[in-house]
């Protein structure tokens, strides 16, 4: 079909039509008289362009979600993201026009803009639902003002760790990982850490109360037979990345350095992590 039928087909115009072949988003075969071929498979992607752009998706963005339901979902968590960011910079104006206190505002915008850039960029480093759940678990300690020039200088870090990173897994691994993953919402996040809040607060009650399910698993988990299976070798790749890239030693550190609620967090978890190696000294291999 022609650039006319294809517009119709669409319900795009020219104009649009034209942009997007320029953007590569569409290749329509180019007749000898100049003018250009679209097949059925053209208009049908057209259509899809036309759907994402009115869902707000810019080009970038519409190129990766026609790869597929991975690219959609990624879309999906960052537009979520976006309208978050919105939400709580609405909730900031109302705070500010209610008080006055501009450098208060200052200082919390500050935090929001860092958060939602650190944010963005775990969904990028980290692939499908699993960069949904680190990207809110890291959030949640995202929320207070930036005070300090230590914080912009541990968010300088930050930023330049995750730009120069990238966790890829094997086909099989990521397939596995975004089955596995399904359901980490927000929800899912506050569930999870309201688990580890729990054993933070009190490890050797958790470790009482839990004790036979936790014997179960390092067994399982020092298994030939897991090692082998999906979740073994996922957990692998995962523990290589941590220990290669970073995160551990870069990432990690700078992360207690921009957010004192993450800080905290951190350091009792350790703590308590070192009472469950001491009950379980076969458990950090």
């Amino acid at each position: 079909m022609l650039m006319h039928e294809a517009c119709r087909v669409s319900g795009l115009t020219k104009k649009a039509v034209e942009y997007y072949v320029a953007q590569g988003l569409v290749q329509p075969e180019l007749l000898g008289n100049g003018y250009r071929s679209f097949s059925e498979e053209d208009a049908a992607r057209l259509k899809r362009v036309s759907t994402l752009r009115r869902l707000g998706l810019p080009v970038q963005e519409i190129r990766m979600a026609l790869d597929g339901g991975r690219g959609l979902s990624s879309a999906a968590r960052r537009k979520a993201l976006a309208a978050e960011m919105e939400e709580a910079r609405a909730k900031l104006l109302r705070r500010l026009a209610e008080t006055g206190d501009w450098a208060g505002a200052e200082e919390h915008l500050e935090a929001l803009e860092q958060k939602q850039t650190i944010q963005e960029r775990l969904l990028a480093v980290f692939p499908g639902c699993y960069g949904q759940y680190i990207s809110l678990h890291f959030g949640r300690y995202l929320n207070g003002p930036v005070t300090s020039e230590a914080q912009r200088t541990a968010f300088a870090e930050v930023v330049a760790f995750l730009d120069q990173v990238s966790l890829d897994l094997p086909p099989e691994l990521q397939d596995y990982l975004d089955e596995a993953a399904t359901g980490f919402d927000g929800a899912f996040v506050e569930a999870v850490q309201a688990d580890v809040d729990s054993a933070v607060r009190d490890i050797g009650a958790y470790l009482t109360a839990h004790g036979e399910e936790l014997a179960q698993y390092l067994h399982l988990k020092q298994s030939e037979a897991f090692r082998q299976s999906p979740a073994g070798r996922l957990a692998a790749e995962l523990r290589r990345f941590q220990d290669t890239a970073g995160y551990g030693s870069v990432f990690i550190p700078a992360m207690k350095r921009l957010s004192p609620a993450y800080r905290a967090y951190h350091d009792a978890l350790e703590q308590a992590n070192q009472v469950f190696l001491e009950r379980y000294p076969g458990a950090g291999g």
